[in-house]
């Protein structure tokens, strides 16, 4: 029977309200019930499991019903102690981003356009006011590559960054679906948050090499196309 239970069994077998069952259904947590034919809810057999889950969830990890939903919707059903593995890592990488100093910010802006700093917040690549240290560092390197022939004229524009970005935003998705999710169950969390301390600072390192040889790949592959008038009068 795919539907054995009723309110009153889910009640029983949770130790959880009626209300706060309604309140998980309304939600969208729960698998959508089977109305009979004299309007009585009948509940998938999974149901129970689901709603244990989500009280585990709010009583032993604090997690709000927004992130239990968030939770399903990228996850599914995840394990309690996967759940808490992640809840580590997140909060190992959850390093402070301290603020800048107001001279030194200062100082930065003033080596870029009004143009480029609007452009820059606009892109989210800082923030409006640009307050904080990682803020800082973006505006020091974007004012190195002006300084250093990356203008308008010549091509660049502060919108090319968003290039990066978003290039840098499907590397991070695909990095946490296809290494990170496959091992959360083979670890607890302080394995998980030794690996990620040892292995970030190496990732870094080796995604600026790899970048750095696709450039020279991609660079020799445009100096070793030849030119059409040249390969007609070689011809």
């Amino acid at each position: 029977m795919r539907f054995p239970y009723r309110m009153r069994d889910l009640v029983r077998l949770t130790g959880v309200a009626a209300p706060t069952i309604h309140f998980y259904a309304q939600q969208g947590l729960l698998p959508p019930p089977r109305k009979t034919a004299d309007n009585q809810a009948m509940y998938a057999s999974g149901t129970v499991d689901r709603v244990r889950w989500i009280k585990a969830l709010q009583t032993e990890l604090r997690l709000s019903l927004r992130g239990i939903g968030s939770i399903l919707e990228r996850w599914g059903q995840l394990p309690v102690e996967e759940i808490r593995a992640l809840q580590a890592v997140g909060r190992l990488l959850e390093e402070p981003d301290p603020a800048a100093p107001g001279d030194a910010l200062r100082a930065a802006r003033e080596r870029l356009s009004a143009h480029d700093f609007e452009a820059l917040a606009a892109l989210g690549v800082i923030r409006p006011q640009g307050a904080s240290s990682s803020d800082l560092r973006v505006l020091e390197l974007v004012a190195a590559m002006r300084a250093a022939g990356f203008t308008e004229e010549a091509g660049f524009s502060i919108e090319n960054i968003a290039v990066y970005r978003d290039a840098v935003e499907r590397l991070v998705t695909d990095e946490l679906s296809r290494i990170v999710e496959p091992v959360l169950d083979r670890h607890d969390a302080a394995t998980l948050s030794d690996f990620v301390n040892s292995g970030l600072p190496l990732a870094n390192q080796l995604l600026s090499l790899l970048h750095h040889r696709a450039v020279q790949n991609e660079l020799q592959r445009y100096l070793d196309i030849e030119r059409p008038e040249t390969a007609v009068s070689s011809a």
